[in-house]
C-alpha cells in the first residue's frame, strides 16, 4: 500500500472510531421487560406452597411455557395488549394430555413503553387493573391477591394465587 492510502485508511478507521455514541451499546445490566411473578400459596395456611406437574401455556397458543413442580414463577405479559390469558394445569401428565386439572386466568393491565437508547429500544411496564378466573366445575385456583400493581421489576411477587 502507498503511504497516501494508509493515511486515508487511518482517517476513516479513526473517524468511524469516532462516530460511535455510548447509547450504540446496550449493556447487559440494563433490565428487560419485567416478568409478572406469580406466587403459589396453600388457602388454608397462606404459606407458599408448591403445585405438582404444572403446565402454563397462554391461550390459543401450542407451545407451553413451563411444565415442573415449582412455588413461583414468572410469566411473560403481551406489550401490545391489555389483556393476557393463560391455562394453568395442576398435576398435568405429559403422557396423558387430557390429565390435570386445568383453570383459565385472566390477567387485565395498562402498559407503557419506556425508551432506554437506541440500542437498548424500549421495554414495557404494566400496571395490573385486575385478575379474573373463569369458572368452571372443579377450579383449583380459589382465590388471588394483588401484592404489587406496579410491574416494573422481577424482585418480588406480584400475585398471589391461592389453591
Amino acid at each position: 500500500m502507498t503511504p497516501l492510502k494508509n493515511i486515508f485508511l487511518l482517517i476513516f478507521l479513526f473517524q468511524f472510531l469516532l462516530s460511535c455514541e455510548p447509547d450504540d451499546i446496550c449493556l447487559s445490566s440494563v433490565e428487560d421487560t419485567p416478568r409478572l411473578i406469580l406466587g403459589f400459596y396453600d388457602i388454608n395456611t397462606g404459606e407458599i406452597k408448591e403445585i405438582n406437574n404444572l403446565k402454563i401455556q397462554g391461550l390459543s397458543n401450542e407451545e407451553i411455557y413451563v411444565y415442573q413442580t415449582l412455588d413461583s414463577i414468572g410469566i411473560p405479559l403481551k406489550n401490545s395488549e391489555n389483556l393476557t390469558v393463560y391455562t394453568l394445569t395442576k398435576d398435568f401428565n405429559e403422557n396423558t394430555p387430557s390429565s390435570g386439572n386445568e383453570d383459565k386466568i385472566y390477567f387485565n393491565y395498562n402498559y407503557n413503553w419506556n425508551y432506554i437508547s437506541r440500542a437498548c429500544g424500549f421495554i414495557t411496564t404494566y400496571d395490573i387493573q385486575d385478575i379474573i378466573i373463569e369458572n368452571d366445575s372443579e377450579n383449583w385456583i380459589l382465590n388471588t391477591e394483588i401484592i404489587d400493581t406496579n410491574i416494573i421489576d422481577e424482585k418480588n411477587i406480584h400475585v398471589k394465587i391461592f389453591h
